[in-house]
Parts: structure tokens; sequence; C-alpha cells
């Protein structure tokens, strides 16, 4: 497996985790700075308490103590976190990443990371609705 991918795996499962972890009452003092705005623009992304930098960041810790470093594909990977966060924040991108990230800020209980995770622990918005209606 490419080293690349395997690092955003990692960084995006433990994201998830730490992300909604953030989110509860204890940790949230931390998050809300994030939170300012229902409508976030690109800058947004970097718009965080210094103290979640490292919190949301552990799963590329975790892959690098695991696995084998590769410094290109690490950078790589850093490269397409940021610019993804990014686009994620920005309604101008939504033709190409959709609004599920946006909705988060909107309805701060759900859309925790990327749409296959919140997908999988339930917690994307409106999938909870879905599945009570079937």
């Amino acid at each position: 497996m490419d080293k690349t991918i395997l690092y955003l795996l990692y960084y995006d499962i433990f994201y998830y985790f730490m992300h909604r972890l953030l989110h509860t009452k204890m940790f949230y003092l931390i998050h809300k700075i994030h939170h300012k705005k229902q409508i976030p623009d690109y800058f947004d992304f970097y718009n965080v308490d210094i103290v979640e930098i490292p919190i949301t960041s552990v799963g590329l810790g975790v892959a690098l103590y695991l696995h084998e470093i590769y410094v290109y594909q690490l950078l790589c990977s850093i490269l397409i976190i940021n610019v993804r966060g990014v686009m994620a924040h920005e309604t101008n991108c939504v033709f190409l990443l959709g609004d599920h990230h946006l909705d988060h800020h909107k309805y701060i209980y759900c859309n925790y990371g990327e749409y296959w995770l919140d997908y999988i622990f339930d917690t994307a918005r409106g999938r909870q609705a879905r599945i009570n209606q079937e």
C-alpha cells in the first residue's frame, strides 16, 4: 500500500475519534474557537486552539510509529490534509467535496470526519433518521 494513503487512513481514523472527543463537554472549550461561524471560510481550517493541533494529528504520529517513515509520502499526506481541510471549509468548493463538513459547522452534533467514517459510525447528518424510517 502506498504510504501516502496509509498515512491518510491513520490520520482520518484518529481525527474522527479525536474530533468527537473535542465535542464532549470536557473538551469543547478547546474546540469552540473553531465553531465561531456557522458558515466557515477557507481560513477556518486553521482557526483552532493551539492545543487542538497535536490532538487531531495523533493519527500521523501513530502511523509514523508503527510504519517506516517515508519523508516524501509524509509531506504529500500533510499537503493533502491541509488542502482538503481548507477546501472543506470553503463554500466555493462544495462542487468538489460536497457540504459534509460545512454541515458539521451548522449542526455540530454530526459529520465529525470523512463521510465514510461518519457513515460507518452512524454520525452522518440525516443517516439516523433514514435508518429509523426503514
